[in-house]
């Protein structure tokens, strides 16, 4: 009579050469002379397994595992064939916690784990994947790549600050692992150390490049940002997002057409990208071309009808091209885009449309920058003074206007407009806005859509401010020679680059044509005048106006000179807004207010315009403007 043992061997043999009937006869002789027997309920478990018979299987191997818990041995094929079955059955978290008691009696076991776990991946199921993950890595916390897939899970879960965590683990347990490394660098919380150091191991992949030139950029490094980008060209000629990365670079640099070309092979290589598209319209408004940049700034509302930026930028490039009527109308889309979004919304009245108010007042707030303010207010005696019909039979029953604008306009505003009570824009909102008689606002940027539809209702605006004559300057000029206001710089960051005209060649251009020159620029200039009185330029800086916070003081020294000569900056529109002479210098880009190739302006009837025939030629309207002021001057 053969030994227990030997009828386990009988009925293994027998399985192994599929007579599966005989096996499973013998099995079952074995567990009625001993009832509960592991090895025989394991190996017949896994026999009805193989013949289809899953549930009962796994029941057989489940009593098997209950049975040796708990043995000081173990048996670990017997939790990893556990694990399999209820894979098999679709009950993952179990199987996951059979693989990991196998793991834990044999530590060879955790490649069972983690390949379990890439199946949970593969199949969708991160949950059960990264639980599997987890047992490995408590078992062998020195091993990297069960710590790398389970960063992988933990993004598919939204846990990525556990993900970083792991995979910078799984760094310094294998530094060489390029992909890794990789993985890691493309974060966009990564240093500039991380980036490298993946590169040094991978330095063909364009991706790496990619993300060092963002690095760059976003520091203000963008000479080195370029190179990298086209380190990643050289890669990856055909990559539309490096071509993009390129672009903005070289727009920064002051490189417009460089940008523009980049764009173009970018829209090539991707040309359903909204984004692509809108950035080439910036390209094409920097370039001077507000034409190219309204079809493409329409050709990428084409794809992305809500996409805020290029909204915009068909606004810019209609009102540039003096399609007013149309302009205005895209203008009110600024409202989604930066940094108009952060204060739609301010007050709580409806807005104006120019409806009658039935006797309540307009609050009338300024909503950009002090150029833009002083420009928009220009319209305010309209509301009341109308000489269309039209607008004649929307405005006259005001009851008054409030007029909120930056505190540094207040005094100024005060004094031209009489009849608007004028609040300085505080830290916090003043009580005087939420008075009840007021039936609705309207920001100052939104009244041109309502009182200037074409150009021929520009005629009807007129200068609004007067200096104080209390604080004009006494004036100092030799004899014959006019007194000239100069200002140069802007601190814009986008269009500064464009817009600033070295202070010294502006001096030495008015100084040859026979001008004495006053400070109107902001800022500490004292260096650049005492650089050009080495040269023998005299400028007049006059002490204790401080330039850029009192520009009531600012207007009355404007009003001491015979003429303002500047780039487009505050000084500009707060000349013009006095109606003082001014002549500007406008890059070849100019802003969309100053329209395309004209030497007027509908905005300010004493400007003069001085454009650049060129991006960068600074010389050609210095050149003129120094002719005309020896005209003028002889």
């Amino acid at each position: 009579m053969a030994t227990l043992q030997e009828a386990l061997l009988i009925a293994f043999d027998l399985q192994r050469e599929g007579r599966f009937a005989e096996a499973d006869s013998v099995y079952g002789q074995i567990l009625d002379a001993v009832p509960g027997h592991p090895p025989a309920l394991h190996l017949r478990g896994l026999l009805l397994a193989q013949c289809g018979r899953l549930e009962e299987g796994c029941a057989l191997v489940e009593q098997a595992v209950a049975a040796v818990d708990g043995q000081a041995e173990g048996q670990p094929d017997l939790h990893a064939n556990h694990a399999n079955l209820l894979e098999a059955l679709g009950r993952f978290g179990a199987a996951a916690e059979a693989l990991a008691r196998a793991a834990a009696l044999d530590p060879e076991r955790v490649a069972l784990l983690n390949n379990f776990a890439l199946r949970r991946l593969a199949a969708g199921d991160p949950a059960a994947a990264e639980q599997a993950l987890r047992a490995a890595v408590d078992l062998q916390p020195g091993l990297a790549d069960p710590r790398i897939n389970r960063a992988q899970a933990l993004d598919a879960l939204g846990r990525t600050d556990e993900a970083l965590t792991q995979r910078r683990i799984a760094a310094l347990l294998a530094p060489d692992d390029a992909g890794l490394l990789g993985a890691l660098a493309l974060r966009p919380d990564v240093g500039e150390g991380e980036l490298r150091r993946a590169l040094r191991l991978d330095p063909e992949r364009a991706a790496l490049w990619n993300r060092l030139g963002a690095w760059r950029k976003d520091r203000g490094a963008l000479s080195s940002a370029r190179n990298a980008y086209e380190r990643g060209l050289a890669l990856a000629p055909a990559d539309a997002a490096l071509w993009n990365n390129r672009a903005n670079v070289r727009k920064g640099q002051g490189d417009p057409g460089g940008a523009r070309d980049a764009l173009r092979r970018a829209a090539a290589l991707q040309p359903e990208s909204a984004a692509i598209r809108n950035n080439l319209a910036d390209a094409h408004a920097l370039c001077g071309d507000p034409e190219a940049a309204l079809a493409e700034a329409e050709a990428a509302l084409a794809r992305d009808p809500a996409l805020a930026d290029a909204r915009l930028a068909r606004a810019s490039a209609l009102l540039a091209l003096g399609r007013f009527a149309e302009g205005w109308d895209a203008w009110e889309d600024r409202w989604t885009a930066e940094p108009w979004c952060r204060t739609a919304g301010r007050f709580p009245q409806p807005l104006w449309s120019g409806q009658p108010l039935g006797g309540g007042r307009l609050l009338v707030w300024g909503e950009q920058g002090v150029g833009d303010e002083l420009m928009f207010a220009t319209l305010l005696p309209l509301l009341t003074q109308s000489s269309t019909e039209e607008a004649q039979s929307s405005t006259t029953t005001l009851a008054g206007c409030l007029l909120e604008c930056d505190a540094r306009l207040a005094p100024l505003f005060a004094r031209a407009l009489p009849g608007v009570e004028v609040v300085p824009r505080g830290p916090r909102p003043d009580p005087r806005l939420s008075a009840p008689d007021i039936a609705a606002q309207i920001p100052s940027g939104s009244l041109p859509r309502l009182l200037l539809r074409s150009e021929e209702d520009f005629r009807r605006l007129r200068p609004i401010l007067s200096a104080d004559p209390a604080r004009t300057p006494a004036v100092r000029r030799r004899c014959g020679r006019p007194l000239v206001g100069i200002a140069w710089h802007t601190t814009n960051p986008k269009w500064g680059r464009l817009r600033n005209v070295p202070p010294a060649d502006l001096a030495r251009a008015l100084h040859a044509a026979g001008a004495d020159m006053v400070v109107l620029q902001y800022g500490d200039c004292a260096g650049e005048v005492a650089a050009l009185a080495a040269e023998g330029i005299a400028i007049a800086l006059p002490p204790g106006l401080d330039r850029k916070d009192d520009l009531d003081g600012l207007a009355a020294q404007i009003a001491a000179t015979d003429l303002v000569v500047t780039i487009d900056n505050a000084t500009a529109h707060l000349a013009g807004a006095l109606g003082h002479p001014v002549w500007l210098l406008l890059s070849h880009a100019p802003d969309w207010r100053w329209l395309v190739g004209r030497d007027d302006s509908p905005w300010y009837p004493s400007a003069r315009l001085f454009r650049q025939p060129a991006a960068g030629d600074w010389r050609t309207p210095l050149d003129a403007v120094t002719d005309r002021l020896r005209a003028l001057f002889p």
